[in-house]
């Protein structure tokens, strides 16, 4: 008898601790306020890698303004990380490319670090293509959220590289000034160098490495589509009217073309 009631009486020890677990796994949630939104500058880019250094996209958004706690005897705003996800239209995010976008509200993507993402997923190189971005909100342990999604057609390239190491830049105050190099970027499809930027009225000449013991001028008159002979130690190039133009700087022809 002695026996069968101290088994009871364990047994009714057991229960009382498994229905004081159960009381305790009461969990706190996190609830945010709002999911956040999403809009983009434009829906449709070619990227181009003569201009990788520029902006691509500008991505406007909003992030999640607060946090609701409850079941928390200490309430605290979690931190938040915030970023883009690109993938093909219809796929559902399913193999999405993610990209950060920063602490907002705007992110703005450059040429070569978007085209980094769309060659991730693998599209043909300037084949324009269906995409979708979204932008995920992660926090805590919780599951992220996300804004709706927008559409985007883009065109990718496919990354070249120089023939060599060698730097080659603009200098003078049709740029900025004589004392300030603006690189150049090597164009695989034409094997020349380019740059496409707004120039000052004023003067400017080719040169290598940042140096001034390799450089180009021309001491001749441009043709009429802006095409002109590049000479060693030649003379400074004018840009007559400010304005935005693109400079082609060919080794091979040994020719320079300012056009706009």
């Amino acid at each position: 008898m002695k026996n069968w009631l101290s088994t009871l009486a364990g047994f009714c020890s057991l229960l009382f601790v498994f229905s004081a677990c159960e009381k305790d796994e009461t969990r706190a949630t996190l609830t945010p306020s709002n999911a956040p939104t999403l809009s983009l500058s434009n829906s449709s880019v070619t990227l181009v890698q003569a201009n990788e250094s520029q902006t691509a996209l500008t991505y406007t958004w909003t992030p999640i303004s607060s946090f609701a706690w409850s079941n928390v005897e200490h309430p605290y705003d979690p931190a938040v990380t915030y970023d883009l996800q690109i993938d093909l239209q219809g796929n559902d995010f399913a193999s999405a490319v993610a990209v950060p976008a920063g602490s907002g509200p705007t992110t703005r993507l450059r040429v070569d670090s978007l085209n980094a993402a769309l060659n991730s997923l693998g599209l043909s190189e300037g084949v324009a293509t269906p995409l979708e971005v979204r932008l995920r909100a992660s926090y805590a342990a919780n599951a992220p959220i996300y804004s709706g999604a927008l559409p985007l057609t883009a065109s990718a390239y496919k990354v070249c590289l120089p023939p060599n190491t060698d730097r080659w830049s603009i200098i003078g105050p049709a740029g900025v000034d004589w004392n300030t190099d603006v690189p150049l970027v090597y164009d695989c499809a034409t094997e020349t160098y380019k740059l496409t930027r707004a120039l000052n009225a004023g003067e400017f000449k080719f040169r290598k490495n940042s140096d001034w013991g390799v450089n180009f001028g021309s001491d001749s008159p441009r043709n009429g589509d802006g095409t002109g002979p590049l000479n060693a130690n030649g003379a400074n190039i004018s840009v007559a009217t400010s304005g935005t133009y693109t400079i082609t700087f060919d080794l091979n022809t040994n020719t320079y073309t300012l056009s706009n």
